[in-house]
């Protein structure tokens, strides 16, 4: 049986039949002549014999060219010397039985010498060819692991390419299949397959051995061992390669964080910049409102005193215009007065006074304390689930006013105002959205300034008041605003720590 398999095997190499047919079909070129004799063909036979020796060259003799090239090109120098030796014995009976000039014994030796050297320097040449062609495909393996190591972003991306690149380095593609472990991560070329001969090398990066590459090849086991140089080579190449994509991550991550850190300490330093120019705007303002405040109320009172007096003074009790200017005096003094209160609350608010507070008891008692007219129609949805906080009472339920009598100024007909509560990310939330003419874009940054104002009443400090007493409280207040559809106000109070990790 292992017979029949040698034989099927030596018969299955193609190149070994064409050199086969190549000789026998020089052979029976060779001896054409004897043929033509044989057969009767007299004028074939000797136009022929004179090719056999032509000005002393047999040049029927030459067609052994054509096997013993053939087989120094595919096979290399020992087996075209076999194939020469093989033409001597072809030869050898005609020079013996036919050739009739002198020293006709020695013509096959001469022909082995020559077809040797022939096949010899053929065969070097292809071998030279051979190893130009394997040297470029080497290089071209080794730039496009390069290529790969610049396209990849990540270890895996990159040596999934790899396995699939290196067959091309050998000699035989299609016969060869590479297997690469990294850190335990097997990565393995396009329908690969186990085969008994294999070449493997450790797999190095920064020194330390993290894996290995395995190199499988039908062919035998020297062919591959002529293949450890490449071997090295390649996996020194995929180890550096490796190294620098980790060296690449690890920058890349750096610069996210640094990005990270730079962007985080611009806000910072946003913030803090910021904070430092509204407190020197808020301490000019308050210097000033002091100031006005004090001077004001002195003369506030002499005419709240003296309309008073007036009302005292005045017997006609029937003279309607008289009780109508008084009373219009009365309300002008008070609005003069409340402006004054701004002022110097905005100079002088003291710290807050925690207290636990059901927010939602404060924002009914807030409603109660603003005038809310026929066409305005406020909606209080208040959670239920909503937890006392520890906040001072009273200056939230400044704010809640404030926010409020804003609102309520800010519709006309049919005017709404929804009044929500809820529990976010540690953080108690209301809002305030109502239905009016809504805030510009433009004075959507001013609107927390103190002095800015767009009402043809007030001096533009009650926001910013609420503003301060919001973040003293540790909080903050938001605004979002759409002209014509209305405008959202939301005061964000943090919970007590019993209660934020409760939620």
């Amino acid at each position: 049986m292992r017979q029949n398999r040698n034989k099927k095997r030596f018969w299955a190499n193609v190149h070994l039949r064409y050199i086969i047919g190549i000789t026998v079909v020089c052979s029976i070129i060779y001896y054409l002549p004897v043929i033509g004799g044989l057969l009767g063909w007299t004028s074939l036979q000797n136009s022929l014999n004179g090719l056999h020796n032509l000005y002393g060259i047999d040049f029927l003799g030459l067609v052994f060219f054509a096997p013993v090239v053939y087989t120094a090109y595919i096979l290399g120098v020992i087996p075209a010397v076999l194939a020469a030796l093989i033409a001597m014995l072809i030869l050898l009976p005609h020079a013996i039985l036919i050739d009739t000039y002198p020293n006709a014994f020695f013509k096959p030796t001469a022909f082995v010498i020559i077809l040797s050297a022939v096949g010899a320097v053929v065969a070097m040449l292809q071998k030279s060819e051979q190893e130009h062609r394997q040297r470029m495909k080497e290089m071209k393996c080794l730039y496009d692991i390069g290529k790969a190591t610049e396209e990849s972003e990540s270890i895996d991306e990159f040596l999934a390419k790899v396995v699939s690149l290196i067959p091309h380095a050998m000699q035989y593609p299609e016969e060869s299949n590479v297997r690469i472990t990294f850190r335990n991560q097997v990565y393995k070329s396009p329908d690969f397959q186990k085969s008994l001969s294999k070449i493997t090398e450790e797999l190095e990066v920064g020194g330390e051995t993290l894996g290995m590459v395995e190199i499988y090849s039908t062919r035998s086991n020297p062919y591959l061992k002529k293949r450890n140089h490449l071997a090295k080579t390649l996996v020194e190449r995929i180890g550096g390669a490796i190294r620098q994509i980790e060296l690449e991550q690890s920058l890349r991550v750096y610069y996210e964080q640094l990005e990270d850190e730079v962007e985080k300490r611009t806000r910072d330093l946003e913030h803090v910049q910021e904070k430092l120019i509204r407190s020197e705007r808020l301490a000019a303002v308050g210097e000033l409102a002091s100031g006005v405040g004090h001077e004001l109320r002195n003369p506030l009172n002499v005419i709240r005193n003296c309309a008073y007096l007036l009302d005292m003074a005045l017997t006609d009790k029937s003279d309607e215009e008289a009780l109508s200017t008084l009373k219009v005096l009365d309300k002008q003094i008070d609005i003069a007065n409340k402006i004054v209160t701004d002022l110097l609350d905005f100079t002088r608010i003291k710290p807050p006074t925690q207290v636990r507070v059901d927010l939602n008891t404060l924002i009914r008692e807030s409603l109660s304390w603003v005038t809310v007219p026929e066409h305005v129609t406020v909606n209080a949805h208040l959670n239920g689930h909503v937890p006392a906080i520890r906040t001072d009472a009273e200056q939230i339920g400044r704010v809640f006013t404030n926010i409020i009598s804003n609102a309520i100024q800010a519709m006309n007909t049919n005017g709404e105002l929804n009044i929500d509560t809820g529990i976010e990310d540690g953080l108690v939330w209301i809002s305030f959205k109502d239905n009016g003419c809504g805030i510009p874009e433009e004075n959507m940054e001013k609107i927390f300034e103190p002095l800015f104002t767009t009402k043809p009443k007030g001096i533009g400090l009650g926001l910013a008041i609420s503003r301060r007493l919001v973040e003293q409280n540790g909080g903050k207040i938001e605004v979002a605003s759409q002209v014509g559809t209305g405008t959202t106000f939301t005061v964000r109070l943090p919970l007590d720590k019993k209660e934020a990790n409760r939620k």
